[in-house]
């Protein structure tokens, strides 16, 4: 009887020995899992959290609406610069640094902790940014990177890209007839100041016009 007692009393010592082991690996697991999850959150709100500002000079949209200064620039946004010399866009990342866009630029812009990317459709992007910063923007010829040890500025163009030519004023506009003139009258006005223009245009060539003279020999008697 006392080996049998021995013996039950091992085995039920070594089944929860495994039954702690198993629950401590377990546990360490749901820790690690738990501490992950937690950094990738954090992570995630942290990158969230980034956005930036822009100052707007002339039209210029993000994602299709009208922006003005001082609109937020969140990270995927479309910024799209109307093509007419003088517009400009500036985006203010803060710690991340800056991106300035000319005239005619379209860019979708990204950014997240130490990384400013994206896709530059068309025009150039001029990229300032504060060391341990990385650059890498997608344009049609190729991806465009940085890595500066300390700041510098990296231009971004798209090949080809022709500059934005200025806008030429609209003519001015006549200005309006008297009130109270038919249209007839009107243009009595307008002939009559035709007739006036070649009367003395006219008078104008007769004042001027050279008559030539004959001379007459004298008869005699």
């Amino acid at each position: 009887m006392s080996n049998c007692s021995s013996v039950t009393r091992g085995v039920r010592i070594l089944v929860l020995l495994l039954f702690l082991s198993s629950s401590l690996v377990f546990n360490m697991g749901s820790t690690l899992a738990a501490k992950n999850s937690g950094a990738a959150a954090n992570a995630q709100n942290e990158n969230s959290q980034l956005k930036g500002q822009l100052i707007a000079n002339g039209p210029v949209t993000i994602n299709g609406n009208k922006a003005i200064t001082g609109t937020t620039v969140f990270t995927g946004s479309n910024i799209v610069v109307d093509c007419a010399q003088g517009n400009t866009a500036l985006v203010n990342l803060g710690n991340l640094g800056r991106i300035e866009l000319v005239p005619g630029t379209k860019l979708t812009l990204r950014f997240s902790n130490g990384l400013i990317t994206g896709d530059l459709q068309d025009g150039k992007a001029v990229i300032s940014t504060p060391p341990g910063v990385k650059v890498a923007v997608n344009t049609p010829d190729g991806v465009v990177s940085a890595d500066c040890v300390q700041s510098c500025v990296t231009p971004v163009a798209v090949q080809g890209f022709v500059q934005c030519a200025a806008v030429a004023p609209a003519p001015p506009a006549p200005p309006p007839p008297p009130a109270g003139l038919n249209r007839w009258a009107i243009a009595g006005i307008l002939a009559g100041a035709g007739a006036a223009g070649a009367a003395a245009a006219t008078a104008g060539s007769s004042e001027s016009a050279v008559i030539p003279v004959t001379a007459v020999s004298p008869t005699r008697p």
